[in-house]
């Protein structure tokens, strides 16, 4: 039976994505068996008051990272030749080093005034490991993003289920010695950055037979060619890290530290699962259309429809799942003590939901090179989770009925954002088969 389903997903028009995220699912997949048998570990180590500082740590490292690259990674994938790739590749590499000594002098100027303000005053001490893992998070995607242009997903994989053993590992060890808020923080960096020495074993070959194409003239021409990936891109960007992380920023602004803890446990749980399979199937399928190019607008659209249908297929009884039995999974997996953080898991499902499902979606607009889609979508969400603090904040509503706005307006926004995405591609289609026939 598990044959049959195998081959049912890996046939007709998605195969080859599949394939490669069938692929990426072993490692990926082993990652996160090592993190969900590592949580019931760590939440008797640590406290919800440890994990809500290691959620601002986060938080504030996810926003970040778009800086130092300008979103020029997120092209790798695209330039016909590997050598252009690679003059793309050294030119985030340049940014990344310069961005991370910027952010390294205003954190150590600025940084306990700005943590003040989501009481998190014990972080200042730690402002330098926020500097660390900027710069390994940011090199981390850099790398991964050659190993999806080549397509080596048995790379990603491996480096994915490192990053997870090793990060975890170091979390339960420090743990144990009592060394308590600063494990975690510790660990996360390393689980976030971690594995770049994979990479390097695996892509050297690469680096050396292009090293002689290396001119800073490229660079510049590519730079410029690719105006709209910092232009739209990483505002875009910015905005929808602010948008993910805010649920977590808001909650440490307008609560306490133990209830933001049991947030960020209630996320992290869920984004096992919805990471697992989504993120890995993001990659593959934009490794695949990037392949196919925009002239492929058709194969891309039935593509796409395939990839959409059997994300539901996946993702409708995970959310049922996660509705009905979060709780009780929670107090038997964590503890008494984050009970809370089980009902939050609940609540979220329907977000979880449309999440997961328009994960790849979002890879579409780089292929249709509509950039300021990324601003539009995100600037939209940003201005609605303002909307939705000012309302929180005026009616003085409980944690509880602050998770359920919030699943509500994500559940909107991403079932919209979807919607838009998969209309401009049918239009996008639709303009390209009227253009072929006016030519012949």
């Amino acid at each position: 039976m598990i044959k049959k389903l195998k081959n049912k997903i890996c046939s007709g028009e998605s195969g080859s994505v599949y394939r490669g995220m069938l692929t990426l699912l072993i490692g990926a997949g082993l990652a996160r068996i090592v993190g969900l048998v590592s949580i019931p570990i760590l939440t008797r180590l640590y406290s919800p008051d440890d994990y809500g500082v290691l959620a601002v740590y986060t938080s504030i490292v996810a926003i970040l990272v778009p800086f130092l690259t300008f979103r020029y990674v997120t092209a790798i994938p695209l330039p016909k030749t590997d050598a252009m790739a690679f003059n793309l590749f050294v030119l985030c590499a340049k940014l990344i080093v310069f961005w991370t000594a910027i952010i390294t002098i205003a954190l150590a100027v600025f940084g306990k005034t700005i943590l003040s303000w989501f009481s998190m005053e014990e972080l200042a001490s730690y402002w330098w490991l926020i500097a660390i893992g900027v710069f390994g998070t940011a090199s981390y995607e850099l790398f991964s993003m050659w190993a999806t242009r080549k397509k080596s997903y048995k790379i990603i994989a491996k480096t994915q289920f490192s990053q997870s053993l090793l990060g975890n590992m170091v979390k339960i060890g420090l743990g144990l010695f009592s060394v308590k808020t600063l494990g975690l923080i510790v660990g996360q960096v390393i689980a976030q950055s971690g594995g770049i020495g994979g990479y390097l074993k695996g892509i050297l070959k690469d680096f050396k037979d292009l090293a002689p194409a290396l001119k800073n003239k490229k660079q510049k021409l590519l730079a410029g060619y690719y105006k709209d990936f910092p232009r739209y891109r990483l505002p875009s960007q910015l905005l929808m890290t602010l948008s993910i992380q805010a649920p977590v920023l808001m909650m440490a602004t307008l609560y306490d530290k133990e209830v933001t803890g049991q947030l960020s446990l209630a996320m992290m749980a869920l984004s096992l699962p919805v990471g697992l399979v989504g993120g890995a199937m993001a990659r593959a399928y934009y490794g695949e259309i990037a392949a196919l190019g925009k002239n492929n607008i058709g194969k891309i659209t039935k593509l796409t429809m395939s990839v959409q249908k059997k994300m539901f297929f996946v993702g409708i009884p995970l959310s049922i799942t996660v509705f009905f039995l979060s709780e009780m999974f929670f107090v038997v997996a964590f503890g008494d003590e984050w009970r809370v953080a089980g009902s939050f898991a609940s609540i979220l499902a329907p977000f979880v939901l449309f999440q997961f499902t328009s994960s790849p979606l979002m890879e579409v607009v780089n292929i249709l090179g509509k950039q300021i889609v990324y601003f539009v979508l995100h600037g939209l969400r940003v201005f609605g989770f303002l909307g939705v603090y000012v309302y929180l904040y005026a009616n003085q509503i409980s944690d509880k009925g602050f998770v359920v706005v919030v699943s509500l307006y994500l559940s909107a926004f991403y079932f919209f954002a979807s919607m838009l995405v998969l209309t401009m591609l049918l239009k996008e289609r639709k303009r390209f088969f009227i253009n072929a026939d006016k030519l012949s």
